[in-house]
């Protein structure tokens, strides 16, 4: 029996057009009247995390900023979090502020600090998205995190255009940090060791769950540690190639009921 359900955000919990499905909702509150906890492992803030765990009808922790932080899905208070060295951040955001295509994210305190590139591209790509209430622009975030002394826990870049190699490679000579290229289309930086499946393995034990008793749904690069990490990886019939090959179960997409269908399989 599962006792556990992880859901990605992006491409999984949110169909295309940014909206919980109602049959999502609806699978997600029959999980749990069965006894199984349903949480959130996202690369979204805990704001943001807290945001759609109540919409969506989860429990009431998440895994957020990819692993960075374990948060009250309540409150969006980070009840665990596992900053970046400040040193080793600093040289993350300026080789990232070296390419100009690539829009920084520096997930710093409870907010998104953006630059106005990044604002952009988000009013762009997601323009109904809750992620705007919780954005701070900052012109040299860098700077914005220095002199103020904030803790990061997660940097993240996406690219309006050219590819991200040369940026990733860089990325991953800086000790201490673990760099994740998400199928080419953005990156993530995090503490070294840090993953979605750290993140959700602490979960799991604080509740006292093995993580074969744990099933975990995505669809990119960054969700693989959770897949690693769980008894019942399942891919979303819409997710990369990679996500696809890593699971044991392949459900439709985000836009055709792939979560319900999965989650209704998998504790019939």
């Amino acid at each position: 029996m599962y006792r556990l359900i992880a859901l990605d955000v992006d491409g999984t919990l949110l169909s295309s057009s940014g909206q919980i499905l109602p049959s999502t909702v609806e699978a997600i509150a029959w999980a749990r009247s069965l006894g199984v906890r349903v949480v959130l492992c996202t690369g979204r803030s805990a704001l943001e995390a807290a945001w759609l765990s109540r919409l969506a009808g989860c429990d009431d922790r998440a895994v957020c900023l990819s692993g960075g932080a374990v948060a009250d899905a309540v409150t969006g208070a980070h009840l665990h979090q596992f900053p970046l060295p400040p040193n080793a951040a600093q040289a993350a955001m300026s080789i990232i502020q070296d390419y100009p295509f690539l829009c920084l994210d520096v997930f710093a305190g409870p907010h998104n600090l953006v630059t106005p590139l990044t604002r952009s591209f988000f009013a762009a790509q997601q323009p109904n998205d809750c992620v705007h209430q919780f954005m701070v622009e900052a012109e040299d975030p860098a700077a914005h995190v220095r002199t103020r002394s904030l803790t990061v826990c997660k940097l993240f870049a996406a690219t309006t255009g050219p590819d991200l190699s040369e940026a990733v490679a860089r990325l991953r000579t800086i000790p201490g940090l673990e760099t994740i290229n998400c199928d080419g289309a953005n990156l993530e930086v995090l503490r070294e060791g840090v993953s979605k499946g750290s993140g959700l393995r602490l979960l799991a034990e604080e509740w006292g769950i093995s993580m074969e008793e744990v099933i975990a749904m995505g669809d990119s690069g960054n969700d693989l540690s959770m897949f690693a990490a769980v008894g019942m990886p399942v891919a979303m019939g819409n997710g990369s190639q990679a996500a696809r090959d890593a699971a044991r179960l392949i459900t439709d997409t985000n836009d055709r009921d792939g979560v319900a269908q999965a989650i209704r399989e998998l504790l019939a």
